[in-house]
C-alpha cells in the first residue's frame, strides 16, 4: 500500500498526517522535521510495526512491549513475565479489534479469564492493556479506553497472609530439630538449605547463591549480595538495593555450615561447585520444584500446617523474630525491606497479637503506681 503523508502550518509549527492511519502529529519548527518524522514512521507502517484502528488489542500490547518494556532495565525475568501476560492477552483478546471494543465486552472477557486465576493475576493482565491502550492514545489513535471502571472478579483465591507461613513456635522449634535429624550430606542438601533459610530468611534464590566466602565465622553474619536463578541456574543482581545485608546467625547456624564444609572437602566438591554451599553432588543446585516437594514431605511427616513452599521460610522467620518481640525496624532490615510497610500488610495479625502483649505489659507496670 502506497502511504502518502501531508503536510500543514499551524501557527508557528508544523504537523504531519497519515490518513491511511488516522495518525498526526504536530510540534514540529520546520517542514523538513515534519517530513523526516513523517517518512520514518511509514517505514514502520510498511514493516507492520505502527498500529492503527484496525489492531487487535494484542497488537497494541505487542507494541507497547516492544517499544517501553524491552528496551527497558528491567531484569530479563522480569521481561519474561511480562511476555506471559502478553501470551495470555493474545489468547484472550488476539482477535478483538481495540478500537470497537466495548467496556461491557472487556468486562465479560475479563469474567472468563477470572475464573481460574486470582486477583494479582487478573490485575496484572487489566494493566498490561490500559498501559497498551496509553500508548495508544500518545499515538493519537482514536480509541474508547474499556479497562476504566472494570472489576477484577478473581474467582481463584490468594493464600491468606497466615497461610504463607508457620506461625507456631513450637512448629518452628520441631522443623528445626527435624532437619538436624535427618541432616546426612552428600545423600541430600536440602535439610541443610532450609535450616540455614528459616534461620536467616533469605530468599531462595539468595540462599542457592550463597558460597562459603559469605560466612563470617568471627563476626557470626552471613553476607548476601546476589541470586540464583533456580529456574535457569544463573546468577542475578539482587532485587532491591536494600537486598544486600548483613545478618546475624547463631552458632548451630555456624557448627551446621562447619560440619558441611567438612564434609564437602572430604568427597572433594568445591572444584566442581564453584563454592557453592548449597550444591547437591548428584543433582546440582536445587530447583524450585525440588525444594518445594522436599519441604513438603517434611512438614506432612512433621503433620506441621499450613504446608507452606520455600519462599514460606522466609516468613516463617519474619513472624518468629516479630512474635518474640524484636523490633520491626530491624526485622524489616533483615527481610531486605526498605521500610517497614511492607512487613505490616503481611503479618499484621502477628503484630496485632504482640500489640496486645504489650497492652498488657503496660497495665501491668501501670498497675505499680
Amino acid at each position: 500500500m502506497n502511504i502518502l503523508a501531508t503536510f500543514r502550518q499551524r501557527g508557528k509549527v508544523w504537523e504531519y498526517r497519515i490518513r491511511e492511519y488516522n495518525i498526526s502529529k504536530s510540534g514540529f519548527k520546520t517542514k523538513k522535521e515534519a517530513k523526516h518524522a513523517a517518512t520514518e514512521l511509514e517505514i514502520e507502517l510498511r514493516r507492520g510495526n505502527k498500529i492503527d484502528t484496525h489492531s487487535t488489542v494484542y497488537d497494541l500490547w505487542k507494541r507497547w512491549y516492544e517499544l517501553e518494556i524491552l528496551p527497558s532495565n528491567k531484569s530479563k525475568r522480569t521481561k519474561e513475565k511480562y511476555k506471559k501476560v502478553g501470551n495470555q492477552i493474545e489468547k484472550y483478546l488476539g482477535n478483538e479489534i481495540a478500537s470497537k471494543l466495548k467496556y461491557s465486552d472487556y468486562q465479560e472477557i475479563l469474567n472468563i479469564y477470572g475464573e481460574n486465576v486470582g486477583s494479582d493475576t487478573l490485575s496484572r493482565f487489566n494493566s498490561a492493556i490500559r498501559h497498551s491502550i496509553v500508548l495508544a492514545k500518545k499515538d493519537l489513535l482514536t480509541i474508547n479506553d474499556f479497562t476504566l471502571g472494570v472489576k477484577i472478579n478473581a474467582q481463584k483465591q490468594a493464600k491468606k497472609p497466615n497461610e504463607k507461613f508457620i506461625e507456631s513456635i513450637s512448629d518452628y522449634q520441631s522443623i528445626l530439630s527435624y532437619l538436624k535429624s535427618v541432616m546426612n550430606y552428600p545423600e541430600s542438601i536440602m535439610p541443610y538449605f532450609f535450616y540455614v533459610q528459616l534461620k536467616t530468611g533469605f530468599r531462595v534464590g539468595e540462599v542457592l547463591a550463597l558460597t562459603w566466602n559469605e560466612i563470617n565465622y568471627e563476626k557470626k553474619v552471613i553476607s548476601t549480595y546476589r541470586r540464583i536463578d533456580s529456574a535457569r541456574h544463573t546468577f542475578v543482581p539482587p532485587k532491591t538495593d536494600n537486598s544486600v545485608r548483613q545478618v546475624p546467625v547463631s552458632d548451630d547456624v555456624l557448627n551446621i555450615l562447619l560440619s558441611l564444609k567438612e564434609k564437602q572437602e572430604a568427597i572433594n566438591i568445591l572444584k566442581i561447585s564453584d563454592n557453592l554451599i548449597f550444591f547437591d553432588d548428584k543433582t546440582g543446585i536445587p530447583t524450585n520444584n525440588g525444594l518445594n516437594k522436599a519441604l513438603r514431605k517434611y512438614l506432612k511427616e512433621l503433620e506441621i500446617q499450613p504446608i507452606i513452599t520455600a519462599t514460606g521460610c522466609r516468613h516463617t522467620y519474619c513472624s518468629v523474630l516479630l512474635a518474640k518481640g524484636i523490633d520491626i525496624a530491624v526485622v524489616a532490615k533483615f527481610m531486605g525491606h526498605k521500610d517497614t510497610q511492607r512487613i505490616i500488610d503481611t503479618y499484621g495479625h502477628v503484630l496485632k497479637e504482640l500489640e496486645e502483649k504489650e497492652n498488657e505489659r503496660i497495665r501491668t507496670i501501670l498497675q505499680d503506681f
